[in-house]
């Protein structure tokens, strides 16, 4: 077992030598490059869920360098980006924890991060082994594909079903009415193509929701609020002929992925059921230099962990992905740009930035939103260990008094490792704390 944490570099020892040597079938290659080899068994969220616009997928995993004497490796240098999560190849496990993390076993701030993306209550976590925290992260996302895909409707396609009565409604069968019907009985066999709840697609949802309610966790998961519960019984209605011996032919069926443009958000809840279903099997019966497990891009996690908060404090999230919530900068609405959050009524605009340092880029970006928007403050939030303002830049030449602001707000995560209540607690305080700095923010223009 191999832990790192993510935006970090390290040295090797002579004690970890070969394990970051182990490493370099995954180093030095893009997300996208993973994720082709089909081979694999690895996902990455958002990446491998949705399309993704953003420069994630052109990211490398990891970079490695070797230094080597006398046709020996003396040295590795490793580096982590913004993905945490777990790895397993060739029987070794990298658990890659967020750079918050201090305890060996426990990532909470990942784990509260998910939480709240997620919308789920977890009040305790107790975990074993990276297997057992890998197959946790998977239920995490469950519900929320779950009620996603479930408000396009129940999914429905044609399936040719089989009939032999007095009520012909469809092809007749002429072998099989031979064979059921002689001497004549006043039947017919015939077959019919017609819509149907009760598929291939349904029932490896049904699979998936009996196989995790086998947890205490994942029955958790499937009672967390009453949209879960509707879902999970608006599937189980569908699917009248759900039969428990038959989750391998449920499974072989479903690895065709469907493309459907009206069930879009079935796509995404059919890759992570697979994975649920196959995880005992990818686990144990994993090819040798192939990779299996479970990735987090937590500077997404991050922005959409912001979401949660500054959303209601009346800040608009535009979505790149989904094409809402744009700036222009241009006439006729060309050149669409998409900040993280901004707010109309007193210009603020806010940046959710998980890395350690700012660039010129990210500040150029910043100034432009601004300038368009003509906002009288930009703020910078990242994650530290304590609460302050790192930097305040009084920009020249623009607003009423030059007072526009561009600033740096380092957003306290607690360092509790001992309780993941307690850490829990502690995280709200912040929280708090950044709802009352916005509410402030308010003050010199009411």
């Amino acid at each position: 077992m191999l832990i790192l944490r993510d935006n970090t570099k390290y040295s090797s020892t002579s004690d970890n030598l070969e394990k970051y040597l182990s490493l370099q079938n995954i180093a030095n290659r893009n997300v996208s490059e993973l994720l082709d080899d089909k081979d694999n068994n690895l996902l990455i969220y958002p990446h491998s869920f949705y399309q993704c616009e953003d420069e994630t997928g052109k990211q490398p995993l990891l970079l490695l360098q070797t230094h080597w004497k006398e046709r020996k490796c003396t040295k590795v240098m490793l580096e982590t980006g913004n993905m945490a999560g777990f790895i397993g190849i060739n029987g070794l496990s990298l658990s890659i924890h967020s750079r918050f993390s201090q305890d060996s076993k426990e990532d909470f701030f990942l784990h509260y991060m998910l939480s709240k993306v997620f919308c789920i209550n977890v009040l305790n976590l107790s975990h074993g082994t990276s297997d057992e925290q890998l197959f946790d992260f998977l239920l995490y996302m469950f519900p929320r594909f779950l009620n996603e895909a479930l408000s396009q409707g129940i999914y429905k396609e044609y399936k040719r079903n089989e009939y032999n009565d007095a009520n012909v409604r469809g092809t007749i069968n002429i072998n099989r009415h031979l064979r059921t019907n002689m001497p004549f009985n006043g039947r017919i066999a015939y077959s019919t193509r017609e819509f149907s709840h009760d598929n291939h697609v349904t029932e490896l949802i049904r699979h998936t929701i009996d196989y995790i309610s086998k947890s205490k966790f994942g029955r958790t998961l499937l009672e967390n609020d009453s949209e879960t519960r509707t879902s999970v019984t608006q599937i189980i209605s569908a699917t009248p002929s759900y039969c428990r011996q038959e989750r391998e032919i449920v499974v072989k069926s479903n690895l065709k992925e469907i493309n459907h443009p009206y069930y879009s958000r079935y796509t995404p809840l059919q890759k992570l059921c697979l994975r649920i279903l196959r995880h005992e099997k990818i686990k144990y019966g994993e090819k040798k230099n192939k990779i299996h497990g479970i990735l987090f891009d937590v500077s997404y996690l991050w922005e959409e962990y912001l979401a949660t908060i500054l959303t209601k404090q009346g800040f608009k999230h535009p979505n790149n992905k989904k094409g809402f919530g744009c700036i222009y900068l241009a006439k006729h609405n060309r050149l669409p740009r998409y900040p993280d959050y901004y707010r109309e009524y007193d210009r603020l605009i806010v940046d959710a930035k998980y890395k350690k340092e700012t660039n010129r880029d990210d500040i150029h970006q910043m100034i432009t939103y601004m300038y368009q928007m003509k906002g009288k403050r930009g703020i910078f939030v990242q994650p530290g260990d304590k609460e302050y303002l790192k930097d305040i830049f009084h920009l020249l030449g623009y607003g009423e008094e030059e007072n526009a602001e561009l600033q740096t707000y380092i957003y306290p995560i607690s360092r509790i490792t001992d309780s993941y209540k307690s850490f829990v607690s502690e995280m709200l305080k912040s929280e708090d704390s950044l709802k009352t700095k916005f509410k402030l923010e308010l003050e010199p223009y009411q």
